[in-house]
């Protein structure tokens, strides 16, 4: 706890000399901010916004999970589709979310598909690759034991490829909530009317500072709880896997 406190009496310390030096009109004291952010949690509209950025970034992590599982279980048992799938995989890494965003916005409007899909894109390179190395480097002894004698496909997959994956899969996916919800927040941003992120746009627009803000805080402690209850915990046991393997 102490190293967390001090982080925190460090950024109000920096915060509050930001705000004496540009004024409470650019930069809302701490107590300013956490007043506007104490009436917004009374409200209704607060709980919804997250309660849809939140769901959002959820289902796209769970999509592209899906999707990275299967294609990346696919391609690791094959040199020839892992070279088919590779250039796709190269264009999909170096598209930057914001041509996504652009793109959707006009092939889908406003709403849940801009979010959802931008995350999916932007996430399923890094755990899709990690899903088909870690399938590659499996010991292939042990498939071609269980070929020859004639193992359900079913079997290999629940007791020799998920078993084997499973410490690699826990390491991508912290890097795929980690990084989801950020980009989440930016697709709302320019591509949504509701959520964290919209609210942060709007505030901006209309320069409600200290809405900016609490929305700003709002959005730094969903990535933070994140981290602090799931992204560690999963981290610690894709080392504890890899080690043990």
């Amino acid at each position: 706890m102490i190293p967390f406190l001090f982080s925190m009496a460090t950024v109000c310390v920096l915060w509050t000399g930001l705000s004496f030096f540009f004024g409470t009109g650019l930069v809302p004291s701490p107590w300013e901010t956490a007043a506007c952010l104490a009436r917004m949690a009374t409200t209704t509209a607060m709980w919804e916004n997250t309660a849809i950025t939140v769901t959002r970034g959820m289902v796209a992590i769970l999509v592209t999970l899906l999707l990275a599982l299967v294609l990346g279980i696919i391609a690791g048992l094959s040199r020839q589709i892992m070279s088919f799938m590779s250039p796709l995989i190269a264009v999909l890494q170096a598209t930057p979310p914001i041509l996504w965003i652009t793109l959707l916005m006009v092939w889908a409007g406003a709403g849940n598909a801009v979010p959802i899909l931008v995350v999916t894109a932007s996430v399923f390179p890094p755990l899709f690759l990690n899903v088909a190395q870690s399938v590659a480097a499996l010991d292939r002894r042990l498939l071609m034991t269980a070929k020859i004698y004639q193992v359900k496909k079913h079997r290999i997959l629940k007791d020799i490829i998920l078993p084997g994956i499973y410490p690699y899969v826990l390491a991508g996916l912290t890097y795929a909530l980690a990084s989801g919800w950020k980009v989440t927040a930016v697709a709302e941003f320019l591509g949504s009317s509701r959520g964290i992120g919209a609210q942060i746009y709007w505030s901006y627009r209309m320069l409600e500072m200290p809405e900016l803000f609490s929305w700003a805080l709002v959005l730094i402690g969903l990535g933070m709880g994140l981290e602090f209850s799931l992204i560690r915990s999963l981290r610690r046991k894709a080392q504890g896997g890899t080690v043990h393997a």
